[in-house]
C-alpha cells in the first residue's frame, strides 16, 4: 500500500477538519465581515482560528458560541463547529482516554451526554476487570501459600529424620552437635524443654523436647478445613548431654502427612488414608536413612504391628511405630553408634 493510501488516522482527522475549517472561513467571510466585529468579539474569535491544537480551536469555538451567541462570526463559528464536532468525536469515542480528551475540550458539546454514558461503561468495565484480576492474583497467592503450608509437613519430617540420622549427631554432648542440628533444635523457636529422664535411663539422664506446630488447610466436604500437624522431637540425653535415643513423633501424625499430600481430610474411619499417611511415612523414613546410613535391602528387619518400619544396620536403628491406641502418637525412634574417634 502507498504512504497516501496508508495515512495515519491522526492525519485524516486533521485533513477533515482543515477541509471544515476552511469551508466555514469562506462562508464567513462573504457575510459579516470582521471589520463589523467589536473588540470583546473579535477576542473571541480569534482562538478559533490560530490556537496551535485542535482541542484549542474546538474548545475555543464553543466559548465563543456561549459568550456570542449572536456575535458577528457566530454563524462562521457554528457552521465549524457543526462540521468538525461529529469528526473530532468519532475519531476519540473509542477509549476512554479518547472520551475524556472530548468532554474535557466540549464540555458542553452536542455529544457529551453519549461520550458521558460510553466513559462510565469503559471505567465499570476497567474496574470490573481489575477487581476479577486482583482477585485471581489473590487467589493464586493463597492457593500457593496453602501448597507451601502441606508441602513444609514433608519436608519438615524428613529434616529431622536426616539431622538425626547422621553419625555426628552423637556420641557428643547435643550442644556440641554440628551446627545443622543445634541451630534448628536448640536455637530456632520454639525453644525445646528440658526434664529429667527418670526411670527411662540412668542417673542424671534428661529429656529434651520441642514441639513444632505447621499449621495447613485441606479439602472437607467441598469446604476448605483447618488442620494442625504437631511434630515432637525429643532426644533422651545421658548425664554428659550425649543423645542416647531421638524420637520424633505427633498425634495422628502419619495421617496428617496424608492430608498434606492429597489436601483432603482424611476421616477417623478412613482406613485408605490412614494406611496412605502410614505408607508415606515409610518412605520418608527409607529415604533418610538410606541418604545417612544405608540403602542396602538387607538394613530391613521383619516388623509386627504396630511397628511399620524396622532398618538396622551400621550402628544405626530406625523403627517407625504408627499409635494403634487412643492417646498414642505416631513415632520414629532412631538410635545411632557414634563415629569413633
Amino acid at each position: 500500500m502507498s504512504g497516501r493510501g496508508a495515512a495515519a488516522p491522526g492525519l485524516r482527522l486533521a485533513r477533515a477538519l482543515s477541509c471544515a475549517a476552511a469551508l466555514s472561513v469562506l462562508s464567513g467571510c462573504a457575510s459579516r465581515p470582521a471589520l463589523l466585529a467589536s473588540h470583546d468579539d473579535y477576542a473571541a474569535y480569534r482562538p478559533t482560528r490560530v490556537s496551535r491544537t485542535l482541542e484549542g480551536r474546538l474548545a475555543a469555538a464553543s466559548v465563543y458560541l456561549e459568550r456570542h451567541p449572536e456575535g458577528a462570526f457566530a454563524a462562521d463559528v457554528r457552521a465549524y463547529l457543526a462540521r468538525a464536532e461529529p469528526i473530532y468525536y468519532a475519531a476519540k469515542r473509542g477509549t476512554a482516554a479518547g472520551l475524556a480528551a472530548y468532554l474535557a475540550t466540549l464540555p458542553r458539546g452536542a455529544f457529551r451526554e453519549d461520550a458521558t454514558r460510553r466513559l462510565r461503561a469503559l471505567v465499570r468495565e476497567r474496574s470490573s476487570g481489575d477487581l476479577l484480576s486482583r482477585a485471581a492474583r489473590e487467589t493464586d497467592a493463597q492457593l500457593s501459600r496453602q501448597r507451601a503450608e502441606r508441602a513444609r509437613i514433608r519436608e519438615e519430617l524428613a529434616a529431622w529424620l536426616r539431622r538425626f540420622l547422621g553419625r555426628e549427631a552423637w556420641g557428643r554432648p547435643l550442644a556440641e552437635a554440628p551446627a545443622e542440628v543445634i541451630v534448628p533444635f536448640s536455637l530456632t523457636l520454639p525453644s525445646p524443654r528440658c526434664a529429667p529422664a527418670g526411670e527411662r535411663a540412668a542417673p542424671g539422664a534428661a529429656v529434651c523436647a520441642k514441639r513444632i506446630a505447621l499449621p495447613f488447610v485441606v479439602n472437607a466436604g467441598g469446604e476448605s478445613a483447618p488442620r494442625q500437624a504437631e511434630i515432637e522431637i525429643s532426644v533422651l540425653g545421658d548425664a554428659a548431654g550425649r543423645p542416647i535415643e531421638v524420637a520424633i513423633r505427633g498425634p495422628d501424625l502419619f495421617t496428617r502427612l496424608e492430608e498434606a499430600r492429597s489436601a483432603r481430610e482424611v476421616a477417623p474411619d478412613d482406613p485408605e488414608g490412614r494406611i496412605g499417611g502410614i505408607a508415606l511415612a515409610v518412605e520418608l523414613a527409607r529415604g533418610a536413612f538410606a541418604a545417612r546410613v544405608s540403602g542396602d535391602p538387607s538394613c530391613g528387619r521383619q516388623v509386627e504391628a504396630p511397628v511399620v518400619l524396622h532398618l538396622e544396620c551400621e550402628g544405626a536403628r530406625l523403627v517407625a511405630r504408627a499409635a494403634s491406641e487412643a492417646g498414642e502418637d505416631d513415632a520414629v525412634t532412631i538410635t545411632v553408634a557414634p563415629a569413633a574417634r
